[in-house]
C-alpha cells in the first residue's frame, strides 16, 4: 500500500473536511459512506492510493457536521 505523501495542511484536507461537514449536516451516515467510498475509489484508481490523512480530515468534518445536525434537531424538537 502506497503511503500518503501530502501534508496535513494541504488544500485537499480542507476540501475533504468541508465536503463531509456539508453532507453531515443533512445526514452523518451518508457522509461516512461518501468518505469511505471516495477513499476506496482512490485505492482502486491507477496511480492513486488510500490515504489515512484524508480519512482523518473526513472524520473531523463528519464530527463537526454531525454536531450541527443534532443541534438543529434539538432546536426544532
Amino acid at each position: 500500500m502506497k503511503k500518503c505523501g501530502d501534508s496535513w495542511r494541504d488544500i485537499d484536507k480542507l476540501i475533504h473536511c468541508g465536503v463531509c461537514l456539508a453532507i453531515s449536516v443533512i445526514s452523518p451516515e451518508a457522509a461516512v459512506g461518501a468518505a469511505l467510498a471516495k477513499e476506496y475509489g482512490d485505492m482502486r484508481a491507477h496511480g492513486n492510493h488510500w490515504c489515512w490523512k484524508d480519512i482523518a480530515a473526513d472524520a473531523l468534518g463528519i464530527l463537526l457536521g454531525a454536531a450541527l445536525h443534532f443541534a438543529v434537531i434539538c432546536i426544532i424538537i
